[in-house]
């Protein structure tokens, strides 16, 4: 795991190096350059496997670097995962990374199919600029611009899905996608070059021990994160199998009703791991949510940023380097309800008299999500946008100092739906969570959050194959969870298994209230003019019982990055 930064055509070299400075988080134990007329390549490397590996690596015909880990090097005759990318085309590495490969006269940027690790990247015709960071971009420009066309989405998925940054001209690659550059024209093409591969001839058990098993790679030592739910769980009992110790954390707060600390503490218990709780406080929730924002290039769309930041804190205290999860098994086993309450909604769309339901609903306006959603049907609009879907398009209209179109979030979909289509429903549903709720908001939390304390994140969960397995499986929608929940049940216990699932939450609301943070998020929004006042505090106002705390937490994350950023 490492930062990679680099500069074609135009560049300044103290500048260059100062950029890569400001990403020594990611990479404390190394740096390695390539330096030609107009290509400034530089790494920054956390050492995890094989001490005498460097970066860049270059033959006679190119020139890598990547952050991440890749798992089938020796297929390809390789001696490490670094020399590999001289050797395989990059659609044939399997793990995960953010690849640069300058060839010739075009350099390659792309991702893995999750797009787990990030890269962003900008051009102003005399230079090309790409980082695993924004603020290595802004640290090398000198300089920043507001993104006005960023906060829809924002408000829309907590994140923003597509190449879209909050910072005007700097992009982001997305999940499987190959950008190619004119190193001389500096004149570039955006491609997808990965497909899902056909179904393993291995039983989908065989392939999660199997990644499960890949992910323990390394001269270190992997710990786990567990939260005490099925997908952690599950991980955490493998690894423990695959490694024979294992040391697994997991976070709670004084309010015990928030606490999933004895759920963990059972399957650690169960599995024989070496457990580690760790109680954050209404005091370190603040000290903690005031260096996300600091470190966080675009606001924070997710509350439980803080938690997990807190947690990977007290992670490095204790010198892990490696850090399983287990992110994806919502998405890709339907762990969401929402996934078979959306299904039942498409049903609307056969009712014989939908036109007058049509009518009767444009004309009877609601800014709850669930008008929303019957006017989408009716209108044969697309009705699922992700289950992260927070602001309606409507409502942000409502919200908003600015005009917004109905159907305004779905241009911050549109690569996702061309490959995607609603005929079969449940596929469409994780496509599309794939990419706005895991890879935009969960995955990049996870990388940051990891990352900022240099440790590497690995997610089992998320493999091509598994992938393909379960969605080729015709027992998938049989209920949420339901293939990963049979296979579980010989690594864990059943009453982890069968628990009512609950969405992460802890007291983040109740400490907001007590710091009286409204009378600042109005001074704020006061001065930068984003929102309607009267709008504003009719979300204050419901946030205290309880309600559009989503919303509530999109809007204080934003105006808290604003003031910070601009004011």
């Amino acid at each position: 795991m490492c930062a990679i930064f680099g500069v074609i055509g135009e560049y300044n070299l103290q500048h260059a190096r100062k950029a890569l400075d400001s990403l020594v988080h990611r990479g404390p134990d190394g740096r390695g350059e390539y330096i030609d007329e107009r290509v400034y390549l530089g790494h920054n490397r956390l050492y995890i496997f094989d001490r005498g590996a460097k970066q860049p690596v270059k033959d006679a015909k190119s020139v890598a670097l990547f952050n991440g880990e890749i798992y089938n090097y020796a297929s390809f005759g390789a001696k490490n995962d670094t020399e590999v990318l001289l050797l395989a085309p990059i659609e044939k590495l399997q793990g995960m990374y953010a690849v640069a490969k300058l060839a010739g006269n075009h350099l390659y940027l792309a991702k893995d199919f999750f797009g787990k690790k990030p890269l962003y990247y900008y051009c102003d015709g005399k230079s090309f600029i790409f980082a695993s960071e924004i603020k290595a971009i802004i640290t090398y420009l000198g300089k920043y611009e507001y993104n006005p066309k960023a906060l829809s989405g924002y408000l829309s998925f907590g994140a923003l899905p597509d190449k879209t940054t909050f910072y005007s001209n700097i992009y982001k690659l997305v999940g499987g996608q190959v950008l190619v550059l004119d190193i001389h024209s500096l004149q570039y093409t955006l491609k997808r070059s990965f497909s899902l591969p056909s179904t393993s001839q291995d039983s989908l058990q065989t392939l999660i021990e199997k990644s499960v098993a890949q992910r323990l790679q390394g001269d270190f030592e992997v710990a786990a994160l567990l939260s005490g739910g099925v997908d952690s769980s599950l991980v955490s009992a493998l690894a423990k199998r695959a490694q024979g110790r294992l040391h697994t954390y997991s976070i709670g707060y004084h309010e015990g009703r928030y606490s999933e600390l004895p759920y963990a503490k059972e399957v650690a218990e169960f599995i024989g791991s070496e457990h580690h709780e760790i109680i954050m406080s209404e005091d370190n929730f603040w000290q903690t949510l005031e260096r996300v924002f600091a470190h966080f290039d675009e606001p924070v769309g997710d509350s439980a940023t803080i938690p997990l930041w807190f947690l990977f804190e007290r992670i490095n205290e204790d010198d892990w380097r490696v850090v399983l999860s287990g992110e994806g098994g919502d998405e890709i086993f339907l762990g969401y309800r929402q996934y078979f309450e959306f299904a039942d909604l498409y049903k609307g769309r056969d009712l014989k008299y939908k036109n007058w339901l049509k009518n009767y609903f444009r004309s009877h306006f609601s800014p709850n999500k669930e008008w929303e959603w019957y006017k989408r049907v009716f209108s044969g609009e697309i009705v699922f946008r992700g289950t992260n879907e927070v602001f309606t398009d409507l409502q942000k209209n409502l919200f908003l100092r600015q005009n917004v179109k109905d159907g305004d979030s779905l241009e911050f979909l549109q690569d996702i739906l061309a490959l995607v289509s609603e005929e079969d429903l449940f596929t469409f549903f994780t496509s599309v969570d794939l990419r706005t709720r895991l890879e935009a908001l969960y995955l990049h939390k996870l990388d940051m959050a990891s990352m900022a304390h240099s440790i590497e994140a690995r997610t089992p969960l998320l493999d091509k194959d598994i992938l393909a397995a379960a969605l080729t499986n015709s027992q998938r929608s049989k209920a949420p969870k339901y293939l990963l929940k049979q296979i579980a049940q010989n690594f864990i216990t059943r009453s982890i298994i069968e628990r009512k699932k609950r969405g992460f939450s802890y007291p983040w609301l109740e400490w907001c209230r007590r710091k009286n943070i409204d009378v600042e998020l109005v001074k704020i929004n006061r001065e930068a003019g984003f929102f309607k006042p009267e709008q504003l505090q009719f979300l204050i106002e419901n946030a205290k019982r309880n309600r559009f705390t989503r919303h509530y937490w999109l809007v204080f994350a934003f105006l808290y990055w604003w003031k910070r950023r601009f004011l």
